[in-house]
């Protein structure tokens, strides 16, 4: 076998977990010390931590020369690549990191090691606003080439992933259970998108259901990964401030989009900005601080250009048709209520509708309900 079926082996030994590989690995250095070593002796040092549920005999039947080569082999059959602590695919963001990862799994192409990473995350239930905030500062962020990462997941996760999509930019995804296992499913085209052209990685190998208890192991990656983390939307008491405390115990920057104090989903943001976080209302924010980080500032904020941009286009619109644009925001808005601001007949105010969303401008999320397109 050779070092990466070594890797490959003491990864996926079923039963025990980081803490033991690790006292393993300070025991016998490599992988293939730990396989060659007897038996005996390597099960009395594994029986001798607090967590473990493998018997002599699991360990033993781990050793199969076939299996481990078939198991590895079915990876590459699946465009799967394993990564290990030796591999030079390895991101050196994470080997700093407390409790590094020993073996990944990688789906796509690993992101440019030079270029700085920012996470975007936040919550599962999300507002529209939030979603489409994540998502356009994911595509305004990937425009100036900067890496997004997140965990795929429902809300401020995939939206921030569909930004830097649609910027044509590169994207990471962190997963929570085995790299081949699509959860949730509505994302399943994103997933298969940043499969071509960005990149999948898991520590989970493939068809490991993702429980609960593997996405605080998930966030510290995702952490790891980036060089600053920006949080959209968060309520008080959420999940999303795991990745926050880990990114701090990392020494990453940390990011907050301010909202209004009576909304629930922005509470979170706002206690992170009170308690030092980096006010965020523009792109420029962001790159500022990567600019003192020893990043390139990049060119002028992507976001006030395309700001610029949508208003050349309004300045193309009829008195009336600005009327109708003028009452519309983020938050999506009902049919009849904007005929109602308006005092329009309905169809001339779905004219102007129809044509100010050909235009680019305006955009249908849900059926009859509008918004403006960032």
């Amino acid at each position: 076998m050779t070092r990466d079926h070594y890797w490959y082996w003491l990864c996926n030994l079923f039963g025990i977990g980081r803490l033991t590989i690790s006292k393993l690995l300070e025991e016998y250095e490599t992988p293939d010390n730990v396989y060659n070593e007897d038996d005996d002796i390597v099960m009395s040092l594994i029986s001798s931590g607090r967590r473990y549920n493998i018997t002599l005999s699991d360990y033993v039947n781990s050793k199969n020369v076939d299996n481990i080569i078939y198991s590895y082999e079915r990876l590459n059959e699946n465009g799967i690549t394993f990564i290990h602590r030796e591999s030079s695919l390895y991101p050196e963001k994470l080997r700093n990191i407390p409790d590094a990862p020993y073996g990944l799994y990688l789906k796509g192409t690993m992101p440019d090691s030079d270029k700085p990473g920012i996470a975007i995350i936040g919550s599962r239930n999300s507002t529209h606003y939030g979603r489409e905030m994540a998502r356009c500062f994911g595509r305004e962020l990937a425009r100036n080439g900067i890496t997004i990462i997140s965990g795929l997941a429902r809300g401020i996760d995939g939206m921030g992933h569909r930004g830097a999509v649609e910027a044509g930019g590169y994207t990471l995804g962190v997963l929570g259970g085995g790299i081949d296992v699509v959860y949730p499913q509505e994302n399943y085209d994103l997933f298969i998108e940043m499969e071509k052209s960005g990149g999948i990685i898991s520590e989970s190998n493939m068809g490991i259901r993702p429980v609960p208890g593997l996405f605080p192991h998930r966030n510290r990656i995702i952490s790891g990964m980036a060089d600053g983390i920006l949080v959209v939307e968060a309520k008080e008491k959420s999940g999303t401030f795991i990745t926050v405390d880990q990114g701090l115990e990392q020494g990453k920057e940390i990011f907050a989009l301010p909202g209004r104090i009576l909304d629930e989903n922005s509470k979170g943001c706002n206690n992170l900005i009170k308690m030092g976080a980096h006010l965020v209302t523009d792109v420029s924010d962001i790159l500022e601080i990567l600019g003192e980080m020893g990043f390139s500032d990049g060119e002028k904020s992507d976001m006030e250009n395309r700001i610029f941009n949508i208003d050349d286009v309004k300045n193309l619109l009829a008195p009336t048709e600005k009327m109708v644009y003028s009452v519309l925001s983020v938050e999506p808005k009902f049919i009849d209520d904007i005929i109602a601001e308006v005092m329009l007949a309905p169809g001339e105010v779905c004219m102007y509708l129809n044509r100010m969303e050909i235009m680019g401008i305006v955009f249908e999320p849900t059926r009859n309900f509008y918004s403006v397109r960032l």
